[in-house]
């Protein structure tokens, strides 16, 4: 181990640092997994059926759109809220929405599927 000094703001620590090298001896322990909380299945894709994933991650604060309405491409269908900014969703597709997953609220991670277009 070696001692360092370090000045932080104006004050004076005093850490110490261990090798990689040096700590043959210690066994290091396996670095815990981060459990994703379980999303709702998405709708297998059938045909011509497209997916409208989200963009980025977040919660979804409004769903714009129900089953059995016409989309046109651009036109916002979700907004998701991110780091205290709403963003909306646009449909990168014309369709008709044959499926909704989300609803207000969920969290939402980059690439989950919100809905289905066909």
């Amino acid at each position: 181990m070696k001692k360092y000094k370090i000045k932080v703001n104006g004050k004076t620590y005093e850490v110490e640092l261990e090798s990689v090298e040096e700590s043959k001896t210690v066994a290091s322990a396996p670095v815990a997994e981060v459990k994703k909380e379980a999303a709702a299945p998405a709708p297998a894709a059938s045909g011509d059926e497209k997916q409208i994933v989200a963009p980025l991650q977040g919660t979804v604060v409004a769903v714009k759109v129900k089953v059995g309405d016409t989309v046109k491409k651009g036109q916002a269908v979700a907004v998701i809220e991110a780091m205290k900014l709403e963003n909306d969703v646009a449909s990168p597709f014309d369709g008709v929405v044959t499926s909704i997953v989300v609803s207000k609220g969920a969290s939402v991670s980059n690439k989950d599927v919100l809905m289905t277009v066909k």
